[in-house]
């Protein structure tokens, strides 16, 4: 066979070898160094996802096709429904590059796409921390800042969905975790729903619980003089342990700044009383932001926390009132960007 034939991977078309020895298995071997994928080990979890996926959309008389490779970008779908639409069910960490490779690639096809993240987790209904891994980040489902992380719990046939997300510090957000089983989800997916005023106010509180970790956390820095927090505090005399209930607060679309919420906060006010702009501010880097970010979300945050000291100072707020005023950003934000 091997003399007077050729073979070829019915995934990506490349030419494979017939390896027949004494030791291993008889097997095919790609010839050469290739792009397809086929060959990857799967963990359980990554199967059965895919398997109740797949039945998923047959149950609902939706065309989807296990493992499709397309030639055209040389990747390979976990699922491709409709003949445009590619699903990716991930459950390892992978680079938060190869993610963002993937799916430009789409995006140069005109395929539409979603990133599914694979867990075993169950996990209660509530605002509350969420961890969102740095791979995970470019998952993210949705308009600009609009967006959320959609899971996939083969066991508990659950899809869990983290939305309306505020950044707190590294893979730590807070945001509203909601379960959908899977009979009663829909295809296009489900799409959560904003944040009424009674959720928002849970996302203050849990904002202020892990602000006051972060304070007292500071009590034991080392270094002092080159600690962020120290510092700002001692130049702009106020007393650290007393920290105004207007500095860590959540501001929609946040997630494009690195520094913590205390702290990009405490800068703009620093910057603030100096009477420098927005602009300068943004432009000499004294508030970090992230590699995805961009200038023009960055503006609109710090623009939008201005807004909220000025009106704060000038009318001395309760902390209430001050919520109120953080969730009035938010709705308007969020129905601009929805429009």
């Amino acid at each position: 066979m091997r003399e007077g034939n050729e073979f070829y991977c019915p995934d990506c078309g490349n030419l494979v070898l017939l390896k027949i020895g004494e030791i291993k298995i008889p097997h095919f071997a790609h010839k050469s160094l290739s792009a397809c994928g086929a060959s990857e080990p799967e963990s359980a979890l990554h199967i059965e996802g895919k398997i109740l996926l797949h039945h998923f959309f047959k149950e609902r008389h939706i065309s989807a096709e296990l493992e499709k490779y397309l030639p055209v970008i040389r990747q390979r779908a976990d699922l491709f429904v409709n003949s445009n639409t590619a699903i990716e069910f991930q459950c390892s960490p992978i680079a938060a590059a190869e993610v963002s490779k993937r799916s430009a690639a789409y995006a140069s096809q005109n395929f539409h796409f979603a990133w599914i993240a694979g867990s075993r987790e169950e996990q209660e209904n509530a605002v509350q921390v969420v961890k969102i891994l740095e791979y995970q980040k470019e998952m993210l489902i949705g308009q600009e800042n609009v967006n959320h992380l959609m899971l996939l719990n083969p066991d508990t046939r659950k899809f869990y969905y983290y939305s309306n997300l505020f950044p707190l510090s590294g893979s730590r957000w807070v945001g509203k975790v909601v379960s959908l089983p899977a009979a009663q989800q829909t295809f296009p997916f489900a799409v959560p729903k904003n944040l009424n005023r009674s959720d928002f106010e849970k996302v203050c509180t849990v904002f202020a619980a892990v602000r006051m970790a972060f304070i007292r956390s500071q009590r034991f820095a080392k270094n002092r003089y080159r600690n962020p927090f120290w510092l700002l505090c001692y130049k702009m005399g106020i007393d650290k342990d007393r920290l105004p209930d207007y500095i860590g607060v959540p501001v929609f679309g946040s997630e494009c700044i690195a520094d913590y919420a205390v702290i990009w906060q405490l800068k703009l006010m620093q910057a603030k009383s100096l009477g420098r702009s927005i602009d300068e501010v943004l432009a000499t880097g004294s508030i970090k932001l992230h590699r995805r970010g961009k200038d023009s979300q960055a503006r609109k945050v710090l623009m939008d926390y201005t807004e909220f000291l000025d009106e704060t100072e000038r009318t001395d707020m309760e902390p209430f009132k001050q919520n109120d005023l953080l969730y009035a950003i938010y709705c308007k934000n969020v129905r601009k960007l929805r429009k």
